[in-house]
Formats: structure tokens, C-alpha cells, sequence
């Protein structure tokens, strides 16, 4: 057998460049004295296949119990579980960039990537509609989707979660005047059918952006055609639904039109589900009166985060950042991984266990109470600053109404296949949520029984 000596050589050279690298990346770096998962941080393609296998949460829950309250889990990425929100995202350190995201006709602005200057822009443009003042006129169509829901409970079979028909019904009604008809109908819109599998092709996308070979090799196994098919369907749909409202094919109008119908419905069901979940694990809780409630939401908020990662920042040139007394160097991600922080016992006692008391004035207060020392002001669900959630304010009145009315007509009781581990869940940007079986029963004599639903 002959070989090639130059061959030889070159391999060699490789080899010591790539552990040369390493040796950099993990002992040279301005982040090395930050501690974090080794292999993660010397091989960079390990933190993407946990994301794609939808087990990032999970693995950053598990670097954050380990290392503490600032991890360094890649060679530029950190994130920092601890009260680090004013210092990444508000107004005082509004200069530090988003990571950079490849716009094209394809993959236009929207508000959640775009820059500053097109952000302020879309902020004006929506600021208004999302506030309190401009919600109020609409409390009749919120009053109406939720009538409908009852309904939709109140019959023995269901085919589709009403939660999810619910919430797609009443943003897709707000926002473009057009309900997608799920709880007239019982089933999901084509596109609402879609939009998880849509989700799940905007984490392949950032693998496929930066490992274009790796994603050729392993999409057959992970990325299946349906998941890209089901992206392009979401946006053709939202494209659509835009040039029917407003007569116009401005490409940002459009890249919005789909993240409203995302942000303004998956979410907010998403926490329902969850409240709904924990509340009839914990019955004590469930028994309390009407000011419990809002604990609850809050608690739920807490341990079940819509969006359950981190909204990355790029530091800026010329000088280092002092993030909650860390020193980072400027061009690295910082963010706040939400999961990770909630369930951290650093900032919460008894961090893993579902307890809406702590929410109570009276509680937080007591010098004597276990959870007077908890970091409260580290739970932003809605994130804070200049990007903050424009969609609070409906996303609190919806999730609010929503459980006091279903929870006010009806009894519900987990079904044994949704009693444990329903909240053990993948998470590709979004949970990937199970189906959350319950038995329901109208409280106010309607002789309608009891019938096995899923939520």
C-alpha cells in the first residue's frame, strides 16, 4: 500500500492547527476564566446538535446547576442566570447588537431580528394596538372567542386542543380582522396545522447557516423535508393574509404578519397548557380563592417559560462589559436563558416544585419565609427594554380570562396518561408540547357528563 507523504503532512498540520485551537479556545480566550462544559466550548457543532434534537433546555438547565450562575456553554456564548437583564437588555446597554441574522427577499426583517432603527419603526407601528388603552375596544371579541371555548368544551368530543383553537382564533381575528374558524369548526386551519413543524425548520435553518456539509449529511435522519415544506407553507399563508388586509406586498409586513400569528398565539396557549398542568397536579393550590390565581399564572410563568431560552446580545467594541460583576470581552453573546434561570436553585428555594405562594405579597414579605431570599425580579417572561414583548398586555388579559372562566364552569382532573411527566418536553424555540388529557365536567347542572379532553 503507498501513500502520499505530502498527504501525510498535511493531515498532520491539521491535526495540530485543530489542537492548537482548542488549546486557545479553552485556555487563551478572553471568556476562559468562565466556567462551562469543555466539549461544548472547544466543539462548537455539539451545542447545535442539542439543539436540534430538542434537548438544549434541558443540557443548559443542567450546565447552569453545575457551574453556577454565569456559564460559558460555546467559544463567544454566555449566559447568565442571575438579576443580568438590566444589564443586557435595557435601555442603558441598548447599543449591544443582536447576533447578525442573513435577511434576504426570502428571510426579510421582522421585529424580533431587525436593527434598532427598523425596530423603532415597527414598535410605533404595532405600540398602540398591543397597549392597554388600545386593547380595551377589542374586550368584546375576547369575551366572544372565549364563549366559544366553553362551548367547544361543553361538548362531549373534541378533535383538537381547544386552547390552541382559541388562541389562533382570536389573534388571527386582531391582527387581520380574519379568524382561522378552528372553534366553529373543531379542527385546526391548514396552516395552524403546521406552524410546530414550521417552528421546528427555523432551528434546522441555523444549523443549515452554519454547518451548511453537517446539515446535507444528517438532514435525512433530522430534518425531515416536512418540517422545511411546513416553513414555506407558514410563510406563503402569512403572505397571503397580509396582501388580502392591507392590499400591499411589502416583504417586512409580511415577515411580521408571521411572527404575530406565532408570538400572539402559541405562547400564550403554551402557558395555559402549563398553568393547567401544574394546578391540577397541585390541588391545594387549585382550592385557593381568586387572588391565588394570579400566583399561579406568575408561578406558572416561572416554571413552564413559553419561550424557554435565551434572547442573545452581542457585545460591542472597543472595551469589555460588566455583566453582574463579570468582565466580558467585546463580540461575545451574552443573554439570560430563561428555563435555566427559573428553575435555578440560585434564585429560587425549592426551585423545581410548583409553589404559587411564593408570588404572594404577604409571602415575599415574611423575613421569616423560605422564599424571602428568592432573585423575583430574575423571572421576565416578557423580557425587559427597548425589545421587550409588545404583546404583554393582551397575552395577560387572554391567559387571565381564559383560566377564570374555564376554571369557574368547569372541574377538571388529569387523565392517567397526562397525570406525570407531561411536563418532560423537547423544546425547539417553542415546547414541543404533549397532548394534556383531562377529564372535564360542567359544574353548573348542563347533564352533559363527564368526557376525556384534550386541553
Amino acid at each position: 500500500m503507498f501513500t502520499n507523504p505530502n498527504s501525510r503532512t498535511d493531515w498532520f498540520d491539521y491535526y495540530v492547527g485543530v489542537c492548537l485551537s482548542i488549546i486557545r479556545t479553552l485556555y487563551l480566550h478572553p471568556l476562559h476564566n468562565l466556567p462551562g462544559p469543555k466539549t461544548w466550548i472547544a466543539f462548537p457543532i455539539l451545542r447545535y446538535i442539542s439543539l436540534v434534537r430538542g434537548r438544549l433546555d434541558i443540557d443548559m438547565l443542567a450546565f447552569q446547576n453545575k457551574y453556577g450562575e454565569a456559564v460559558r456553554f460555546g467559544r463567544d456564548q454566555v449566559s447568565i442566570t442571575d438579576q443580568a437583564w438590566k444589564d443586557i437588555y435595557t435601555h442603558g446597554h441598548a447599543d449591544q447588537q443582536l447576533p447578525e441574522v442573513l435577511h434576504s427577499t426570502s428571510n426579510p426583517s421582522e421585529i424580533i431580528s431587525a436593527t434598532n432603527a427598523d425596530h423603532c419603526r415597527f414598535h410605533r407601528a404595532f405600540s398602540h394596538a398591543f397597549s392597554a388603552r388600545g386593547l380595551q375596544p377589542q374586550e368584546p371579541i375576547l369575551r366572544g372567542y372565549i364563549d366559544k371555548l366553553i362551548r367547544r368544551l361543553d361538548k362531549i368530543a373534541t378533535s383538537s386542543t381547544p386552547y390552541n383553537l382559541t388562541g389562533f382564533d382570536l389573534i388571527g381575528d386582531l391582527a387581520f380582522g380574519e379568524p382561522f374558524g378552528g372553534l366553529d369548526s373543531g379542527e385546526y386551519h391548514h396552516w395552524v396545522a403546521t406552524i410546530f413543524k414550521a417552528v421546528q425548520g427555523m432551528v434546522f435553518v441555523k444549523l443549515r447557516d452554519s454547518y451548511p456539509l453537517l446539515f446535507r449529511i444528517i438532514s435525512p435522519w433530522f430534518a425531515s423535508k416536512s418540517l422545511m415544506v411546513a416553513r414555506e407553507r407558514q410563510i406563503e399563508y402569512s403572505t397571503q393574509t397580509v396582501r388580502k388586509r392591507l392590499q400591499s406586498t411589502l416583504s417586512q409586513m409580511e415577515a411580521n404578519a408571521n411572527i404575530l400569528i406565532i408570538a400572539g398565539s402559541e405562547t400564550t396557549v403554551t402557558l395555559l397548557s402549563g398553568v393547567t398542568y401544574w394546578l391540577l397536579r397541585t390541588p391545594d393550590a387549585l382550592r385557593k380563592y381568586l387572588p391565588y390565581m394570579l400566583a399561579c399564572l406568575t408561578e406558572a410563568l416561572r416554571i413552564y417559560p413559553p419561550a424557554p431560552g435565551g434572547l442573545e446580545r452581542i457585545t460591542l467594541p472597543p472595551n469589555p462589559v460588566n455583566i453582574r460583576g463579570y468582565m466580558i470581552a467585546p463580540g461575545k453573546k451574552v443573554s439570560v436563558h430563561q428555563s435555566a434561570a427559573y428553575r435555578s436553585p440560585l434564585n429560587f428555594h425549592r426551585a423545581s416544585e410548583y409553589l404559587p405562594e411564593q408570588w404572594l405579597p404577604c409571602t415575599k414579605e415574611d423575613l421569616s419565609s423560605p422564599f424571602y431570599h428568592n432573585n423575583c425580579d430574575v423571572l421576565q417572561p416578557f423580557s425587559v427594554g427597548p425589545r421587550n414583548c409588545i404583546g404583554r398586555n393582551l397575552a395577560n388579559a387572554e391567559m387571565r380570562l381564559i383560566l377564570t372562566r374555564v376554571l369557574w364552569k368547569f372541574d377538571l382532573e388529569l387523565c392517567p396518561e397526562s397525570a406525570t411527566r407531561w411536563d418532560e418536553q423537547r423544546s425547539f424555540i417553542l415546547w414541543e408540547k404533549k397532548p394534556l388529557m383531562c377529564s372535564v365536567r360542567r359544574i353548573e347542572g348542563s347533564g352533559l357528563g363527564v368526557a376525556d379532553k384534550d386541553i
